[in-house]
């Protein structure tokens, strides 16, 4: 493949996935995507046949750079806060440029999805979640951080308060969605 064909292949993705965040996933087509990248419908669809295609690949991404990010918090000698922290801070991100989250995005569109795609997103829920449970777990063993209910109930509270928290911020603002960031670090600090 030609460095022209990567470039355009990678930009097909930036702008999927900004259309994704921004519109959700049936709210747009490829003649959008053609569009905003001034290049022909038929370019598109040479590097991803259909949508299905354009979103196994963006949840692929996410894959990846969360298990990256695994391995850069497992070989760290970061606490349990500055780990969680890392797992806050793209959805501080998501916040600041009025995004929200790939899954919060095709929540909505979730019985619409092929089957392929909704397994896809159920492995990098799994990943996420049981990145987060085990950071707690560890923070709490160390006696880092503190929380009453199983791990696995504080990792999907923390995840679905960030996730709605960013959704929220689109209408009630930035500042609602840092009280909840921060009402989630100070709870397990007490």
């Amino acid at each position: 493949m030609s460095v022209r064909n990567i470039d355009t292949k990678e930009e097909i993705l930036r702008i999927g996935k900004q259309f994704i965040q921004y519109y959700g996933y049936n709210a747009f087509s490829y003649a959008d995507i053609a569009r905003e990248l001034n290049i022909k419908n038929a370019a598109v669809h040479y590097h991803f046949r259909g949508k299905e295609d354009l979103l196994m690949a963006l949840v692929d991404n996410y894959i990846e750079n969360y298990q990256l990010l695994a391995k850069q918090l497992q070989n760290s000698k970061m606490g349990a806060i500055g780990k969680l922290d890392k797992f806050i801070e793209p959805y501080t991100n998501l916040c600041e440029t009025d995004s929200i989250c790939i899954i919060g995005s095709i929540a909505s569109d979730y019985n619409t999805l092929p089957e392929s795609v909704k397994s896809k997103i159920t492995s990098l829920i799994d990943l996420v979640l049981n990145m987060v449970e085990q950071t707690l777990l560890e923070g709490k063993k160390k006696g880092e951080i503190h929380f009453l209910e199983s791990a696995r109930t504080q990792a999907l509270l923390i995840m679905t308060n960030l996730a709605a928290g960013v959704q929220l911020a689109r209408i009630s603002g930035k500042k609602d969605y840092n009280i909840i960031r921060k009402a989630l670090i100070k709870q397990l600090k007490s």
